[in-house]
């Protein structure tokens, strides 16, 4: 009987060790999902855009100043979804932050940072400690995060310069790969 129960128990431990490698493990690689495949010779010139439009919203910055989405239209946008509480937005947070300096400079993409939930005194606090100077708006209701269906965090959206979502990244992200995605967007605006 105590053989069982200590072959039991050491394939329960076997499981739980498994389990727990394959979710640090997921957690901390980003997901791209592609953006559509290239169009066709044969498709129409009204089909080429099947790209959805971004859903518009209007969010208050750390100021206090209304911010809008399709204001940025002409833009490539960068939209990151994230929270004080969730360690991987910690993470990416400086790759955003370098990342937003230099872009600053050609003024042809925007980093906005959609914080969900959370007072502006935490995330004053939190911007603050760390050192970032993102554009913050404040999801404080949540409903622009429910409008872009996030499940977890963070979850990170390219917005085409026509106002059309190119992609996203559910889970953490790097510069590399922001830079990489970045670089996809403007070489098909370029063959447009």
């Amino acid at each position: 009987m105590r053989k069982k129960i200590s072959i039991v128990i050491w394939v329960v431990a076997i499981c739980a060790v498994l389990a727990a490698a394959y979710i640090l493990y997921s957690k901390n690689q980003p997901l791209i999902i592609e953006p559509p495949s290239q169009q066709t010779e044969s498709t129409s010139q009204s089909d080429q855009n099947t790209n959805p439009q971004a859903p518009d919203f209007t969010l208050k910055d750390m100021d206090g100043n209304d911010v809008k989405l399709s204001d940025y239209k002409g833009k490539i946008v960068i939209l990151n979804f994230w929270a004080v509480w969730c360690k991987y937005c910690k993470v990416e947070m400086p790759d955003f932050n370098e990342l937003n300096k230099e872009l600053q400079k050609e003024n042809e993409v925007v980093i906005l940072a959609v914080n969900s939930q959370e007072s502006v005194d935490t995330v004053k606090e939190y911007l603050t400690s760390s050192n970032i100077d993102l554009k913050v708006l404040l999801d404080s209701d949540g409903s622009v995060t429910q409008k872009y269906g996030i499940s977890g965090f963070p979850t990170t959206f390219f917005i085409n310069k026509d106002g059309t979502l190119y992609t996203y990244i559910s889970g953490m992200t790097d510069k590399k790969t922001l830079t990489q995605v970045i670089s996809e967007i403007k070489s098909k605006d370029t063959q447009e």
